[in-house]
């Protein structure tokens, strides 16, 4: 820094220079913050840089290097993004971390369609899982049931099958219900035989009905009719 131009009745002027010390400006990086499902890759990470001066822009910094310790297979959570390793002529840095928050898969449970006669015991009911992460399967959930309003009494049609209450680390579930399709029984009706005189009609005609269920009779029985060509 250099003195020049002075003036004075009775003096002359000899100069010492001085120093200016331009040090550098602070820049701040902050690590934005993101998001990813459990078992994925990370995302690309990204920060916001403020601090620049004299229309500098972020072309001017190197070797900014942004890093999480979170990888595939970490589990549901946040971790912090850190930023380190940024160079640039004129510039010092500060580093904010942002947070990688993982959240849960989702699950997808498939109730199985399942078919009985009316009047059977309901079958063993299952469901198929999709959607695991990390080489992960069933072993996973715990608590899973599946259920259906249906039971050995129930008419003959459709049912939903459900499934709730599963539960696994790192997974949510959402759960596509199935159907219980209860069909007809079968009852076998036996004509009774008969007999009857040449000439004379045709007696009343009966039958013997096997099959029922649930202690069902005959009663539950409407529009049975018998027929013969004998006139």
């Amino acid at each position: 820094i250099t003195g020049s131009g002075a003036s004075a009745t009775n003096y002359d002027f000899s100069y010492v220079p001085g120093t200016l010390t331009i040090t550098r400006a602070l820049l701040t990086v902050t690590a934005d913050n993101a998001t990813r499902e459990y078992g994925l890759a990370n995302p690309s990470f990204t920060s916001t840089i403020a601090g620049l001066r004299n229309g500098d822009s972020q072309s001017v910094i190197s070797g900014l290097i942004l890093a999480t310790t979170a990888t595939q297979a970490s589990g549901v959570g946040s971790y912090a993004i850190t930023a380190s390793g940024g160079s640039a002529l004129n510039y010092d840095f500060n580093y904010v971390p942002g947070t990688l928050v993982i959240n849960p898969a989702t699950l997808t449970v498939t109730v199985d369609n399942r078919t009985r006669q009316y009047g059977a015991p309901n079958p063993a009911l299952t469901a198929s899982i999709a959607g695991f992460r990390n080489g992960e399967d069933d072993a996973v959930v715990s608590g899973l049931r599946l259920s259906t309003t249906a039971n050995v009494r129930s008419n003959a049609g459709s049912y939903v099958i459900t499934g709730s209450g599963a539960s696994a680390a790192n997974y949510r579930f959402d759960y596509v219900p199935g159907t219980m399709t209860i069909t007809k029984a079968m009852v076998q009706v036996r004509v009774n035989n008969a007999t009857r005189e040449y000439g004379l009609a045709n007696p009343g005609f009966s039958a013997i009905f096997t099959g029922f269920r649930n202690g069902d009779n005959a009663s539950v029985i409407s529009g049975l009719t018998f027929g013969t060509s004998a006139t």
